[in-house]
């Protein structure tokens, strides 16, 4: 399976999925929000950062960051 940096066909597994899940969490409980909320819901597209090649959680903390609903 290729892991080219860009490509958004990367496969996301549970291990990447839990790393995904864990700095969602923590972004939403950083920034006091509801879960299903509008700006929680933009910080689910951490899924897409992880398809393009952030793999590094500070990383997506970081890039997902300015991501705003």
């Amino acid at each position: 399976m290729s892991k080219a940096v860009g490509s958004r066909t990367e496969m996301v597994t549970p291990d990447d999925f839990e790393k995904i899940n864990l700095v969602f969490r923590e972004m939403v409980q950083e920034r006091d929000l509801a879960v299903n909320g509008e700006e929680a819901i933009a910080l689910a597209r951490l899924v897409s950062l992880f398809q393009s090649g952030i793999h590094d959680q500070a990383a997506l903390k970081l890039m997902a960051s300015y991501v705003r609903a």
